[in-house]
C-alpha cells in the first residue's frame, strides 16, 4: 500500500507483450486508470485487487487480460524517531526504528554502509536511513541527520578534480591542493561530496572515480561502458542526488553531455552508494534524455523541499529541457522555447550557470553564455525554485569574437557577473566584470576588466566554498581568484591571477560543474547586529553554536572584557552613547563547546535634534532655513520629494518642509523637524543687471528704490549702498515698512585691467645736462597718457626731476596708472694730473686734485719703499712735492685714493689706484 508520507510510493506494472501499441489499464481501485506501457498506481488500503489491461496490438486488435494482485500493509511508524539530532564530539548515538518492539519478521537496510542490525551505533556525523522491510515485501523507510557539534556541515562541493590531475580541498581553509587525482582532462568535470566533506566520487564525464580514485564498477549491469561525455565538453558532466523519500540521498544521477562536434547526446547514469561498501556502484547507464543536446547542463536546489532541478539546451533550437529530481524519480517538466536559437557549433559551447536564489521569493538568474564568432552574447533568464518556471529576461551583447566569451558565474548576491573571454588570432583573454544593478544601457559601457593576457587562455569561473570565485588558466599551476566578488573597482575585488597553488599539477580549461547550492559559504556560530546610532539601541542576535544543543549567550559589547550574566536568550540590545568601532564579544556554552566570537561593530552618532523654529507666516521671496547641526548628509523634503542636500536651504514656496541630518553609511541615523511655511509675496525687487569691474579697481552696487529701508548684504553691511572691489555673487535681502522681504543676487564679474610694468625711480645727472627714458611698458594697452607732459606714447624722455604719472587704457576701457621718480644723483668723480714741477718756476709747483658729488675721501703717497711720504682727507690740502720739509727726488710716486659716493651711501667705498711723476 502507499506510505502516506511518501506521494511518490506506488506498485509498478508493465506489460510483457512488446507488439502492443497502446494501452488501458484499470487498477481496481475507485475508478483508477492508465494509458502507459509501464504505469504506477499507489493503493491506498491494503488487500485483494484485480487489475485488468486492454491492449491494443499491431492491425488494430485488442485484448483484454486480469490478474489479481495482494497489496500488502506497511510497517508501523518508527517509534520515536527523529529528524535531525546532534551530539557531542566523540558521542555515541544508538539509532533504533523500534526501541519499544519490531514487528515480527522486519528486515532491516541501513544506509550508508548496508547494515542489517535493527539497531546502529554511530558516532560521527551524516545523513543515516534504514528501510525496514516485512515478509510482505512492503517497506517503509526514515532517516536522521546526525551533526557534530561544531563541526562543519554542508560542504557537498568541498572537492573539486579538475585539469591536469589537480584538485582543491575546501575543507580547509585556504583550500589546499589534492594531487592524487586521477582526472585529466581539459574541460568538464565534476565531483560530489557528503554534507561533512568527504569525498564520494568524481568524473570526467566518461569515467567515475570513487573515493579511493578507484574506477567505479557496476551493479548488475550486463554490459559496463564509458559514460557518453567527452572531453572537449564544456559541461561535460553534472552529478546531483536523487531525492529519495524520508531516507537519505544515496542515489545520483550522473548527467553527461558529448561534444558537440560529436553525437550531441544529453544522458543520465546512476550511481547508488550503497553498494559496495559504501563505495558506491553504477546502477543505470547512458540513458539517453535529449539529442541533439549542446555542451551545457546546470542544477539548483530547492531548499523548500530538497528537490533538485536540472536544466539543459537543445542544439539547433532555442528550447530548453527542465528535468525535476524528485522521491518519485527524475522526470521531464518543461520545455520552454526562450532566448536565441543554438544552432551552430560555436554557439553551443559556452557555460552556462545559475544564481544564489533570493531568500524571499525563491528565484534566481540563469545566464547562458553564447559565443561567436561573429558576435558573444550572454542571455539572462529568471527561474523559480518553487514551480520550475523559466522565463526571459534580456539579451546582452559582449562584442565581436574573438575574443571567445567561455566561463560565467555571479556574485553571492547576484548582482555582479563575471565572464571569461579566450584570446584567439591575436586578441587577448579577458576576465570581465558586469554590475547588474546598472540600466541595460550601461551594462558593457561600465564593465570593468578585471585581467587580460596575450599569451594565456582563460577558462571556466566557479564559486568556491570560501566565497570567493575561480578561474582556470590553460596550462597554469595556479587558478587566479576574485576575493571579493562584490567589489566595484580593480582594487576592490581583491583579484590575483596567481591566485591558489595547484601543488605541481596544472589547471586546464575546465573547472567542476556542481549543483549551484554546494558551493555557498557555510555559515558557523556567530552573531549579527542591526542598529547602529547613538542613543539608540543595538540589537544583536545570537546564532546557535550547534541546534538543537542548549545554548548560554553571554555579551561584552564594549570589547572592555566585562561580559553579561549567560542567559538562554538569544537576542540582546546595548545602547550606546559615544560613536567608534567597538570590538564586541559573544561567548556561547553549551554541553558540548565554549566558544567566544568577536566582531567589529560601527556606531555612529545620531545628529543632535533639528530645531527649525515655530512655523512662520512671512512676506518674502524666500524664507531661510538651517538645520544648525553638524552631520554627514542632509535632505529638505518638500512635497515628497528631495529639494536640497546642504543644511542650509531657502524655501520658496508655502508648504510643509521636512529637515532631515543623517549619518552613518546607510543614513540610518538622523534627526528630522517638520515646518509649516506660510509664503506671501513681496513687492518685487531688484539690484539691477549683472555688471563688470574692472580689476584692481571698484564699483557700487546700490538698491535704488526708496521703498525698501533695510539691507542686509552677503558682505555683512547694511548701507543702501556698497562698494565691491571682487567679483563674484552679491546679494542683499531688503524690508520694506509693511515687514515684507525680498533679496536678490548680482554677478560681478572682472575685466582685464592693463598691466605697467614703469620702473619706480630713474636716475639723471642734471649738472651734466643728462636726460632719461621713461618706458612704461605695457601689456594689453590701447593708449597711454602721460602726465605733466601730456605725451601719447610708451615711452618719454625727460631732463628734470620730479614724479611722472602714466595712465593705460585697454579695449575694455579698464585704466590702470603707475607713477615713478626721476632723482638727480650724479655720480662722483675726480681729475687727478699725471704730473707736476715743484722747481720753483712758478708753475704747477703743486699737485692739485679736482672732484666733485663724493663723501669720506682719503689720499695717501708713496715712496719706492713703500712709505707714506704724504697724506690727508681734504681735497683742499695741495702736495708741494716734499717729504718733512725736504724736496722728494724726482720719478714716479704711486698713490691710494678712497672716497664714497655723496648720492649712493649704500654703496661700498671706491678705491683708485695710480702713480704721478715729478719733474724737476
Amino acid at each position: 500500500m502507499q506510505n502516506p508520507d511518501c506521494e511518490s510510493d506506488s506498485t509498478s506494472f508493465s506489460d510483457t507483450l512488446k507488439t502492443a501499441t497502446a494501452w488501458r489499464w484499470d487498477f481496481g481501485e475507485a475508478g483508477a486508470t492508465d494509458t502507459r506501457r509501464n504505469p504506477q498506481h499507489s493503493y491506498l488500503s491494503p488487500g485483494m485487487y484485480t487489475v485488468t489491461l486492454t491492449r491494443t496490438i499491431t492491425g488494430g486488435a485488442t485484448q483484454t487480460v486480469t490478474q489479481i494482485i495482494q497489496i500488502g500493509e506497511l510497517p508501523p511508524p518508527f517509534q520515536q524517531w527523529k529528524a535531525d539530532t546532534t551530539i557531542c564530539p566523540g558521542d555515541t548515538l544508538t539509532l533504533d526504528p523500534y526501541p519499544n518492539g519490531a514487528p515480527a519478521g522486519a528486515k532491516y537496510v541501513w544506509y550508508p554502509k548496508g547494515d542489517t542490525t535493527q539497531t546502529l551505533k554511530v558516532d560521527s556525523s551524516g545523513c543515516y536511513s534504514v528501510e525496514v522491510i516485512l515478509p510482505n515485501g512492503c517497506k517503509i523507510q526514515d532517516r536522521i541527520n546526525v551533526k557534530i557539534c561544531m563541526e562543519p556541515a554542508a560542504q557537498e562541493g568541498s572537492k573539486w578534480y579538475f585539469g591536469g590531475n589537480a584538485g582543491l580541498d575546501f575543507s580547509n581553509n585556504p583550500p589546499s591542493p589534492i594531487t592524487d587525482g586521477k582526472l585529466n582532462t581539459p574541460e568538464g568535470t565534476s565531483a560530489i561530496a557528503n554534507s561533512k566533506g568527504q569525498l564520494l566520487f568524481y568524473s570526467d564525464g566518461i569515467t567515475i572515480y570513487n573515493k579511493d580514485g578507484e574506477v567505479m564498477q557496476c551493479f548488475e549491469l550486463a554490459n559496463c561502458v564509458p559514460l557518453k561525455g567527452s572531453p572537449n565538453s564544456t559541461q561535460s558532466v553534472l552529478i546531483v542526488p536523487q531525492p529519495t523519500c524520508r531516507g537519505c540521498e544515496y542515489l545520483f544521477n550522473v548527467f553527461t553531455t558529448s561534444d558537440i562536434n560529436g553525437e550531441k547526446l544529453l544522458t543520465v547514469s546512476v550511481v547508488d552508494m550503497r553498494r559496495n561498501n559504501g563505495k558506491g556502484m553504477i546502477i543505470e547507464q547512458n540513458t539517453t534524455l535529449q539529442t541533439p543536446t549542446t555542451e551545457r547542463i546546470v542544477s539548483a536546489r530547492n531548499d523548500v523541499d530538497s528537490t533538485y532541478w536540472v536544466i539543459s539546451h537543445d542544439y539547433g533550437t532555442n528550447k530548453f529541457r527542465i528535468f525535476h529530481a524528485t522521491p518519485g524519480g527524475l522526470v521531464e517538466t518543461s520545455s520552454p522555447e526562450l532566448g536565441m536559437v543554438h544552432d551552430s557549433p560555436n554557439e553551443a559551447e559556452g557555460y552556462m550557470k545559475f544564481s544564489s536564489p533570493d531568500s524571499a521569493s525563491g528565484q534566481r538568474r540563469l545566464a547562458v553564455i553564447i559565443p561567436g564568432p561573429p558576435q558573444n552574447y550572454v542571455e539572462l533568464f529568471n527561474f523559480n525554485d518553487s514551480t520550475g518556471v523559466l522565463t526571459y529576461d534580456k539579451t546582452i551583447d559582449l562584442g565581436p569574437a574573438p575574443p571567445i566569451a567561455y566561463g560565467i558565474e555571479f556574485s553571492p548576491t547576484g548582482e555582479k557577473m563575471y565572464i571569461s573571454f579566450q584570446g584567439e588570432n591575436g586578441t587577448n583573454s579577458y576576465l570581465k566584470q558586469y554590475d547588474l544593478t546598472l540600466p541595460d544601457s550601461l551594462l558593457t559601457e561600465t564593465a570593468i576588466t578585471i585581467d587580460s593576457s596575450a599569451n594565456r587562455k582563460y577558462g571556466a569561473l566557479q564559486f568556491g566554498p570560501d566565497g570567493r570565485i575561480y578561474m582556470a588558466i590553460e596550462g597554469s599551476e595556479y587558478l587566479a581568484v576574485i576575493g571579493e566578488p562584490e567589489g566595484n573597482s580593480l582594487t576592490g575585488v581583491d583579484y590575483e591571477r596567481d591566485g591558489v597553488n595547484l601543488g605541481g599539477k596544472n589547471s586546464q580549461l575546465g573547472l567542476p560543474n556542481m549543483v549551484q547550492d554546494f558551493t555557498q559559504e557555510s555559515s558557523g556560530p556567530g552573531f549579527e547586529a542591526n542598529g547602529f546610532c547613538t542613543n539608540e539601541p543595538t540589537t544583536f542576535e545570537a546564532s546557535p553554536i550547534c541546534q538543537p544543543i542548549e545554548d548560554m549567550y553571554s555579551w561584552d559589547f564594549l570589547g572592555n572584557g566585562s561580559f553579561t550574566a549567560p542567559s538562554k536568550e538569544q537576542k540582546a540590545t546595548y545602547t550606546y552613547t559615544q560613536p567608534g568601532t567597538y570590538m564586541v564579544a559573544m561567548r556561547a556554552t553549551n554541553k558540548c563547546k565554549d566558544t567566544t566570537v568577536i566582531q567589529e561593530v560601527t556606531i555612529y552618532e545620531t545628529p543632535p535634534q533639528i530645531d527649525l523654529g515655530p512655523d512662520k507666516d512671512t512676506c518674502g521671496a524666500y524664507v531661510p532655513l538651517d538645520m544648525k547641526v553638524t552631520a554627514e548628509v542632509y535632505a529638505w523634503i518638500h512635497r515628497g520629494r528631495v529639494v536640497s542636500r546642504e543644511k542650509t536651504y531657502r524655501a520658496t514656496a508655502t508648504g510643509r518642509y521636512i529637515a532631515v541630518a543623517f549619518n552613518g553609511p546607510q543614513g540610518d541615523c538622523f534627526s528630522a523637524d517638520t515646518l509649516e511655511i506660510t509664503l506671501r509675496r513681496p513687492p518685487a525687487f531688484s539690484i539691477g543687471p549683472d555688471t563688470t569691474l574692472c580689476r584692481d579697481s571698484s564699483i557700487v552696487l546700490s538698491v535704488g528704490s526708496e521703498r525698501w529701508i533695510e539691507f542686509n548684504w552677503s558682505t555683512g553691511e547694511q548701507t543702501r549702498d556698497i562698494t565691491v572691489g571682487q567679483p563674484g555673487s552679491y546679494f542683499v535681502i531688503v524690508k520694506d515698512r509693511n515687514d515684507c522681504f525680498n533679496s536678490d543676487t548680482i554677478q560681478v564679474g572682472e575685466l582685464p585691467s592693463p598691466i605697467l610694468n614703469l620702473a619706480p625711480e630713474y636716475v639723471i645727472c642734471i649738472p651734466d645736462g643728462q636726460s632719461v627714458t621713461l618706458d612704461a611698458r605695457g601689456q594689453g594697452v590701447l593708449e597711454y597718457e602721460w602726465q605733466p607732459s601730456g605725451d601719447t606714447t610708451q615711452t618719454i624722455s625727460v631732463n628734470l626731476e620730479g614724479t611722472y604719472t602714466v595712465q593705460a587704457t585697454n579695449n575694455d576701457g579698464c585704466v590702470t596708472e603707475q607713477s615713478t621718480n626721476v632723482v638727480d644723483k650724479c655720480e662722483p668723480r675726480f681729475f687727478i694730473p699725471d704730473a707736476f714741477t715743484p722747481d720753483g718756476e712758478g708753475h704747477n709747483e703743486i699737485l692739485e686734485i679736482f672732484g666733485a658729488y663724493y663723501t669720506n675721501f682719503s689720499m695717501r703717497i708713496y715712496n719706492r719703499w713703500g712709505e707714506v711720504i704724504y697724506a690727508t682727507n681734504n681735497l683742499e690740502d695741495r702736495w708741494d712735492g716734499t717729504y718733512k720739509g725736504l724736496k722728494v727726488q724726482p720719478g714716479s710716486y704711486p698713490y691710494v685714493l678712497s672716497y664714497e659716493s655723496l648720492y649712493y651711501p649704500e654703496r661700498a667705498p671706491t678705491v683708485k689706484r695710480g702713480s704721478v711723476m715729478i719733474i724737476r
